[in-house]
């Protein structure tokens, strides 16, 4: 092996050459790219390579070294941004391989059985250096790549915290948007999404973060853009949140927005993360204030554990407003004691189905369905809940009273 290996590194500067020249001929990004790129950048990896298997093969080292694979790690991490595609990374390391294992073979001398043993092992070492370092430089790529899409799709955190403040308006702002392909519309909705703060005992959450916070954001612009029909989301990360400003020019956009965020909850509560959503607001101006109820509202979702939906602004503002007034707050808490007691004592579900009945705009047969019973179940239960509580479901004044009781859902005792 060590024969072998020095007969090899006598030609070193010149294997190192010619792989990288086939890279140009053969694999069409390198072939695209300046020449000089593929001169220094490409033929200093390859160089770096070469030497790397020669001193394996002459070590008899199957495996490549953790010294080694951080090395290759770091040389390659900048190719995304270099246009270079990974299936080309893949086929020049297969080139690479290829080429290094012909030129071990040459090295051999045909009527030594022995050397003709050692190019079969330093075959297997040149392979598993191949297969182990684009293995581990895979998900660095990866990784990178999704930094890369960030420039585009996950906005820089200057014009995110421009726009956050405010400044939507400026030059630099609508430059900044225009380079990245994004609409900056008055109209806005804002959602944020985001993690409890200071109580994760994971050790590894911490190095974790940065990539929870990249998914999430792809979560959450994925599902607003399959909603939106006013222009694309700005998405960016800032202070550990995931914040999302919606263009929306009418009603009808901002609710679409709404459902988005909800629609993303439980996908976004599976990475320990809950959503808030800011009022809409019509003038640019308003931004600020939409990114602050939404930041509010994420904490509120927090607080109460609401996980498999987002907690608009509304659902705070009307808990804040209804706790302020102790004893109205307790009033209204308290209301629905009645029905936990009777559906504890019987299994029944009068809770649920008042639930359901708000949640369908107060349609019989749209609860019916929610609960999975007869619409004249409907009707029975709120007839009892009418007697129980003492307020009728299927009068204005009576259902907005029972309905706050839901939002303010805290039981007693």
């Amino acid at each position: 092996m060590i024969t072998l290996a020095e007969r090899l590194r006598a030609r070193e500067g010149e294997l190192a050459e010619t792989i990288a020249g086939r890279y140009r001929t053969e694999i069409v990004d390198y072939a695209a790219s300046d020449p000089v790129f593929v001169e220094t950048d490409v033929l200093h990896v390859t160089r770096r390579g070469v030497a790397h298997v020669i001193e394996n093969i002459a070590a008899d080292s199957t495996s490549p070294t953790a010294e080694q694979l951080a090395e290759f790690r770091e040389l390659l991490a900048r190719r995304p941004h270099q246009g270079v595609a990974l299936p080309s990374i893949q086929h020049a390391f297969q080139v690479f391989g290829e080429h290094l294992f012909a030129a071990l073979a040459a090295c051999a001398s045909p009527d030594r059985p022995e050397e003709l043993q050692a190019a079969i092992r330093g075959g297997t070492v040149i392979m598993r250096f191949a297969n182990e370092v684009i293995r581990g430089v895979t998900q660095t790529y990866l990784d990178e790549l999704a930094d890369v899409r960030g420039d585009r799709e996950i906005v820089s955190r200057s014009l995110l915290d421009a726009v956050l403040a405010g400044r939507a308006a400026s030059a630099s702002s609508v430059r900044d948007a225009r380079i990245l392909g994004i609409d900056l519309l008055p109209q806005n909705v804002v959602i944020v999404a985001r993690a409890p703060v200071g109580d994760d005992r994971d050790p590894s959450a911490e190095t974790q973060r940065p990539r929870t916070l990249r998914k999430a954001a792809m979560i959450l612009r994925a599902q607003v853009l399959s909603r939106l029909e006013a222009g694309r989301a700005l998405v960016g990360v800032r202070e550990g949140e995931v914040v999302c400003l919606c263009p929306a020019p009418t009603a009808d956009d901002a609710a679409r927005a709404t459902q988005a965020a909800h629609e993303a909850a439980p996908l976004l509560d599976e990475l320990g993360m809950s959503v808030g959503v800011g009022t809409w607001h019509r003038e640019a101006d308003g931004v600020p204030a939409a990114y602050s109820e939404a930041r509010e509202a994420a904490a509120h979702a927090i607080r109460t554990g609401v996980r498999d939906r987002a907690v608009v602004y509304d659902d705070v503002l009307v808990d804040q407003l209804l706790r302020a007034n102790e004893s109205a707050g307790r009033l209204i808490a308290t209301a629905l004691d009645p029905l936990r007691e009777y559906d504890a004592q019987r299994g029944a579900s009068l809770v649920a189905t008042l639930q359901a009945y708000v949640d369908a705009g107060f349609s019989i047969t749209g609860a019916a369905r929610a609960v999975h019973v007869h619409s004249n179940t409907v009707l029975y239960r709120l007839d009892r809940i009418r007697l129980l509580t003492g307020r009728d479901p299927r009068t204005p004044r009576d259902i907005v009273f029972l309905a706050l009781s839901l939002r303010l859902d805290v039981p007693q005792g």
